[in-house]
C-alpha cells in the first residue's frame, strides 16, 4: 500500500465523523420543518387540511435519517478501532502520539507540536515516519480512494 493511501485510510475516521454531522444537521433540519409545518397548517374548523400527508412525509424522512445515523455511528466506532489498533502497533510512542493527534483527534500541525511538546518539523517527521511503518490489518470491506 502506497504512503497517499494509507493517508486515505487514516483520514477515514475523521470523514466518518463529519458524515455523522451532516446526517444529525439533516435530523435537525427535519425536525425543524415538521414543527414549523404541524403549526403553520393546522386544521381550520369545518376545512380540509392535508397537512398529516406532509407530518407522515417527515416523519419516514426522520426515521430513514435515524437509521443511517445509526448505521454511520456503527460503521465510524469500526473505523475508528481499526485505526487506533494499527497506530498502537508502531514501533515508537512519538509517531503513536503524532497519528493519534493528526488523524483521530484532528489536530492540526501546529496544536500536535504544541500538544508533544516538539517543533512542526519534528511533527512532520514523525508523521511521515509513522505512516511508511504502519501495517493495516483490514477489518472493514475494502475502501475507495477518492482523489
Amino acid at each position: 500500500m502506497t504512503y497517499e493511501n494509507k493517508v486515505a485510510w487514516l483520514r477515514r475516521y475523521r470523514q466518518a465523523l463529519r458524515d455523522e454531522t451532516r446526517l444529525r444537521d439533516r435530523i435537525k433540519a427535519v425536525r425543524s420543518r415538521a414543527e414549523s409545518t404541524t403549526q403553520a397548517l393546522r386544521p381550520v374548523v369545518g376545512g380540509d387540511s392535508q397537512d398529516g400527508t406532509k407530518i407522515e412525509r417527515c416523519a419516514e424522512l426522520l426515521d430513514q435519517y435515524h437509521h443511517q445515523l445509526q448505521e454511520q455511528l456503527v460503521a465510524s466506532e469500526q473505523i475508528r478501532v481499526e485505526i487506533e489498533a494499527a497506530i498502537q502497533a508502531l514501533p515508537s510512542a512519538l509517531q503513536r502520539d503524532v497519528l493519534q493527534a493528526r488523524y483521530i483527534d484532528g489536530l492540526p500541525v501546529w496544536r500536535t507540536a504544541n500538544r508533544l511538546n516538539i517543533s512542526e518539523s519534528w511533527v512532520l517527521k514523525a508523521q511521515k515516519k509513522a505512516v511508511e511503518n504502519l501495517k493495516i490489518v483490514q477489518l472493514s470491506p475494502p475502501f475507495e480512494v477518492v482523489k
